[in-house]
């Protein structure tokens, strides 16, 4: 069982959620199921994940944690990591990918690393070589989170003079986009 779940369970689960099996959102649910392990199971705990890809996924399926109720922050960092720790005391264990054990697992190291492609390397052979190391290619230790350990509650709202669209007050009285500092302009409609 791997997060209260069987392999079939947990490859269907990950399809569903994510499009796909994605290597490294297997590989985060053993991240997971460690953290779970070595973790009080009485805390309520808070997650913070090291790259965008993949990992945050893992914890949104298999952890209480999402960016939508604030209990997950990604840090963009690049580096397959996460941490679960106590939201009240923020001692916690982070858990990573490490290279130096996936070395002896050459299909996920070489994935990993970028140095086969996928025609290469199948996805079934690389999803049953993750079964078969497990928990063999992480580590982790017991840390206390210094930045990004609390969550920003939301604040007051305004109603933009100008689009009439409620923001963030923080922001003034008209909004980030009315101030030029959009992702997008507006096109006219014919």
């Amino acid at each position: 069982m791997i997060c209260g779940r069987t392999p079939e369970e947990l490859l269907c689960e990950i399809q569903g959620f994510h499009g796909f099996v994605a290597p490294g959102l297997l590989i985060g649910a053993f991240m997971i199921d460690k953290a779970y392990k070595v973790i009080d199971k009485t805390i309520e705990a808070d997650a913070i994940v090291e790259t965008k890809h993949c990992l945050p996924d893992a914890l949104q399926i298999f952890t209480p944690c999402t960016v939508g109720n604030g209990w997950l922050k990604i840090l963009d960092l690049d580096k397959f990591a996460l941490t679960l720790y106590d939201r009240h005391t923020l001692d916690g264990f982070r858990i990573w990918l490490d290279l130096d054990k996936a070395k002896n697992h050459p299909n996920i190291y070489n994935w990993f690393m970028g140095l086969v492609s996928k025609k290469d390397l199948p996805k079934d052979i690389l999803i049953d070589a993750i079964f078969k190391a497990g928990s063999d290619i992480l580590s982790w230790e017991k840390i206390h989170v210094v930045q990004y350990g609390s969550r920003e509650k939301k604040g007051a709202i305004n109603v933009c003079d100008l689009c009439h669209e409620a923001h963030a007050a923080s922001q003034g009285k008209t909004c980030f986009a009315c101030q030029g500092h959009s992702y997008y302009d507006r096109l006219v409609m014919a």
